[in-house]
């Protein structure tokens, strides 16, 4: 129907005109309401008409010439024309009826038999139902646009079956699916295989995560095998007179995945050991609305009463501090300007206890970028910053002692010359060295050792004033910076102190220990460019200290760096001489005493020095201990000696045997006896034919060891030589032990042996000693015809020195060898006349040449083998070279009197008979002589020949009664 309700639109499709006035005039009659009759003759007109949709019903005519009324209806219907249409036919067709209906007429009338209240009835009926039908398109088009456009995922499903029945474009976004994929699905293929039954709600459970009232969670698959969490929801729906079931999906893998998210984040702030606070930054007071257990513990401070308070609680005034001052206002100043801040500030735990914070702050924002909350997470490094202080401590201090070490020492040095050029003062450096701290630290063990260096450190600090600094060097060194002083002189009573105060005796593990110290001291007035240049000039000193006996202190003076540039120069110019062989090994022949026989040589070593020249060892031998270079250099000293004593052997000196020095810092190597079995292996030289010369220093330190080696080289066949012997740390305990068969007898002893009593009774009480030891013993330095016969009289079997030969190069000791030969009778070994021997000898000595011509005169005719001489010098020299008896001295020499020269006689030679002659009568010196046994007779000048005749017989009566 029309707006206009009480007008009924008809359109009549007809091609008989008869036809068309009867339906007019049936609808005159059975309408009430008024109408309006269009008539189209014609099917393509009909159509026409139908698709301008102007008619409430059509009434088409079965047949309209040669077209048919049901095809007219059929394209209607194609093209979606909403007309209800009633066909009309001439004749009553069962088959035509339900053609008609099938095609979608709303009615079918037979012409003639239809009155006029049924064909209104079908007019409205058609219109009702086309109404109806209108109504339910709409509303199914309505449905389809809900379903289809709602983002909720939506599938129509068969109750019973699950048959999914339709999709909406959600769930087929959702599925992945193409619309062709959810015709042959059902619900349970949405299902992913995992599922357990009634598994996942009991897992979702548990962390929290439930469906809404009447919905379910389960994991579907999508068509791509992806899994997702969803919460279904059905509801019973009937559609077009069909049970379905409409059931929503919602995808909450998100929501889940964003809960397992928060809650691991919740677990994970809750199981920090960082603490972790939060608070509110849109109250004014910033209070705090969480706290972790870690700020809890960290703190000291419970949940409870930290919610609602501003964090300064933790701060206890600490404002006050510079570092936490600055952090504070970092702290503001993030705040204000909402961004992170990371500071470091001290805070205080509830019982009041300080700790350390390291503490990061961010702010938190909201989707439209607004601050509402900042957190907080503290990490307390007490620990680190406890280990930080000790470093840096460590790193400026000596662990053991404490003290400062030359990091810290440089620092405060630059102070003190800064400080002296200010004021116009002095900066004094004092360098202290242990003396002999080595052999206690190895022989009692370095824990004692490092007791003894802390206890010096502390007698330092003790000695010297607050403002001072003692720092440690290195190993027992102790450097004592003494800034504002107002005079040079001041620094020599606090130098004097402290080294009274390192000389107390110290008590370590019950034992009373006594050690010294060395000290050097360098002064300025803080202009210098470098002061550690202070330090290495302190050094210096030092070592002059050590050279002028030790336990004192020596000032630095510029000849000193000097020396020291010097031996630098001297190490490196020694290392290109091993490299570049300008090295040689020179020999001094070693003789029987008794014989002359040549029994071997020492190797000595030369430096060949491009510009120096010869290099004597005593320049180089020390610096090479010093420096390790002696390790190179004795090896090469020992392998050369034994390819050159091969080669004497060569020649035919069958008994040669040769003596190398060995450093005691070369015999405390850990390989020395492999390196000279090796040596000995490598050069064919038998272990009898090399001695090695060790100094009694080389067993102070590491005594077993050292006198292991020994026992291991002596066991191989080499002979052990003690070099300068009573002139180093001497100790019998160390003789009785050794492997030792040779002592050398230093030149120290032997240059004054003759007239020197002391000298001689050394000489004699080792040469004594080494025989009853069965020791050989050799005399170095022997130069005169003197020293050999003195030495030889008191049995010492071998001689050494210039009275033979002076040290030469390989070529010429093979020479000297080949010139002089082992003859016994050669004058250089000293031999005496037996003749001579036999005979009464008489020594006369006195200033006066023609007194000792009348004594001469007088006494040669008694047979006496007379010896003579003016000098005392060459009496010694007489007395060690011949057997003599008597003696007769004057009394007034230059040199010395009559009765000293005797004293010393008698102590050298107890045997002989010693008179004094003289014109000078000294009672007081003749008595105290007498007395002590140094003189026999004291006659006077001038003498009655006879009488003395007689004395000098009694004296050889004498002689000979007491030495039988």
């Amino acid at each position: 129907m029309s707006d206009d309700q009480s007008r009924l639109r008809v359109l009549l499709i007809e091609d008989d005109e008869d036809d068309v006035l009867i339906t007019r005039d049936l609808l005159h009659e059975g309408s009430a309401a008024p109408f309006d009759l269009a008539w189209i003759d014609n099917a393509d007109d009909g159509l026409l008409s139908l698709r301008d949709n102007q008619h409430d019903v059509a009434l088409v005519d079965y047949r309209l010439g040669p077209e048919s009324g049901i095809d007219l209806i059929r394209q209607a219907q194609r093209e979606g024309i909403s007309t209800p249409m009633i066909l009309l036919t001439g004749q009553g067709d069962h088959d035509l009826d339900l053609k008609a209906v099938e095609i979608g007429a709303a009615d079918y009338l037979v012409k003639g038999l239809v009155d006029a209240q049924s064909l209104i009835r079908s007019i409205r009926y058609a219109i009702d139902r086309a109404l109806a039908v209108t109504g339910l398109l709409q509303s199914e088009a309505r449905y389809r646009v809900l379903f289809n456009s709602n983002p909720v995922a939506m599938m129509l499903a068969e109750p019973d079956t699950g048959q999914v029945v339709s999709v909406n474009e959600a769930a087929r976004t959702l599925y992945g699916m193409a619309p062709e994929e959810a015709a042959p699905l059902t619900l349970a293929d949405l299902i992913s295989p995992q599922e357990q039954p009634g598994g996942l709600p009991r897992l979702l459970n548990s962390e929290g995560v439930f469906a809404q009232p009447g919905s379910r969670l389960e994991v579907h698959r999508r068509m791509d095998g992806t899994e997702l969490y969803v919460e279904v929801r059905s509801q019973a729906m009937q559609l077009n007179q069909r049970q379905l079931d409409l059931v929503m999906v919602m995808d909450v893998t998100e929501r889940i995945e964003n809960g397992r998210q928060l809650r691991l984040m919740k677990q994970g702030i809750e199981s920090s050991s960082n603490g972790i606070v939060i608070a509110d930054a849109r109250q004014p007071q910033m209070p705090i609305v969480y706290v972790n257990p870690a700020f809890e513990q960290i703190t000291g401070y419970r949940a409870e009463e930290c919610i609602g308070h501003n964090c300064r609680f933790l701060q206890k005034g600490a404002d006050g501090d510079e570092p936490n001052r600055q952090a504070l206002e970092e702290i503001r100043q993030s705040l204000r300007q909402e961004r992170e801040v990371t500071v470091v500030l001290r805070n205080f735990r509830k019982d009041g206890t300080p700790f350390w914070n390291d503490l990061y702050i961010a702010p938190i924002r909201d989707s439209g970028g607004d601050v509402t909350h900042f957190i907080g997470i503290q990490n307390d490094i007490s620990e680190k910053k406890s280990a930080e202080s000790k470093l840096a401590y460590n790193a400026s201090h000596d662990v053991l002692t404490g003290l400062p070490n030359r990091s810290l020492l440089e620092d405060r040095l630059i102070q003190a010359c800064q400080m002296a050029r200010r004021y116009r003062r002095k900066v004094g450096v004092l360098f202290f060295d242990v003396d002999g701290f080595k052999p206690v630290n190895d022989s009692l063990g370095h824990r004692v050792g490092d007791q003894l260096l802390v206890e010096i450190a502390t007698r330092l600090e003790k000695g010297v004033r607050s403002g001072d600094t003692v720092a440690r060097g290195s190993g027992d060194e102790f450097i004592v910076v003494l800034p504002d002083l107002a005079h040079g002189d001041d620094v020599i009573k606090v130098v004097e102190q402290l080294l009274h105060a390192i000389a107390a005796p110290y008590q370590i593990q019950d034992r009373t220990l006594q050690l010294t110290a060395s000290a050097g001291i360098a002064l300025d007035d803080g202009s210098i460019d470098d002061p550690m240049v202070l330090v290495q000039q302190a050094d210096l000193a030092m070592y002059r200290a050590k050279q002028h006996g030790r336990n004192t202190y020596q000032w630095f003076a510029s000849d000193l760096n000097v020396e020291a540039s010097e031996r630098v120069e001297l190490r490196n110019d020694l290392q290109r001489a091993l490299e570049q062989g300008q090295l040689e090994l020179f020999y001094q022949p070693i003789v029987e005493s008794r014989t002359g026989k040549i029994r071997g040589s020492e190797a000595l070593i030369r430096w060949h020095h491009p510009r120096r020249g010869l290099v004597a060892p005593i320049q180089f031998i020390p610096l090479a201990e010093d420096t390790g270079q002696i390790i190179e250099l004795g090896q090469w000293v020992l392998q050369q000696a034994c390819r050159d004593a091969i080669r004497l052997l060569g020649m035919g000196y069958r008994d040669y045997r040769v003596s190398v020095n060995v450093s005691p810092v070369q015999l405390r190597q850990e390989g020395f006896v492999d390196l000279v079995t090796d040596t000995l292996r490598q050069t064919g030289l038998a272990p009898e034919r090399l001695e090695l010369e060790i100094v009694e220093s080389s067993v102070l330190y590491d005594t077993d060891q050292v006198v292991d080696r020994l026992g291991r080289l002596r066991d191989l066949g080499v002979g052990i030589a003690i070099d300068d012997f009573g002139t180093g740390f001497s100790s019998l305990s160390y003789l009785k032990i050794m492997p030792v068969t040779k002592i050398k007898i230093d030149r120290a002893f032997v240059k004054d042996v003759i007239s020197n009593r002391r000298d001689a009774a050394i000489t004699q009480g080792i040469l004594s000693m080494a025989h009853h030891l069965s020791l050989e013993v050799v005399a170095e330095g022997v130069e005169t015809q003197a020293h050999a016969a003195f030495l030889r009289k008191n049995n010492c079997q071998l001689l050494q020195g210039y009275l033979f030969a002076r040290p030469m190069p390989f070529k010429a000791f093979a020479e000297f060898l080949a010139t002089r030969g082992n003859a016994s009778d050669n004058e250089d070994a000293g031999g005496t006349d037996d003749t001579h021997d036999s005979k009464p000898t008489l020594l006369l000595l006195d200033d006066e040449a023609n007194i000792l011509r009348a004594l001469s005169r007088v006494l040669r005719r008694d047979g006496y083998r007379i010896l003579s001489t003016t000098s005392i010098t060459e009496a010694f020299e007489l007395l060690a070279a011949n057997n003599v008896q008597v003696i007769i001295s004057d009394q007034r020499m230059p040199a010395m009197s009559g009765t000293e020269f005797l004293s010393q006689v008698k102590d050298i030679y107890p045997d002989t008979v010693r008179i004094v002659l003289s014109g000078y009568t000294d009672l007081k010196s003749v008595t105290e002589a007498i007395n002590e046994g140094a003189i026999y007779k004291f006659l006077t000048k001038p003498w009655d020949d006879q009488q003395i005749r007689n004395h000098i017989r009694q004296a050889f009566v004498y002689y000979d009664a007491s030495t039988e």
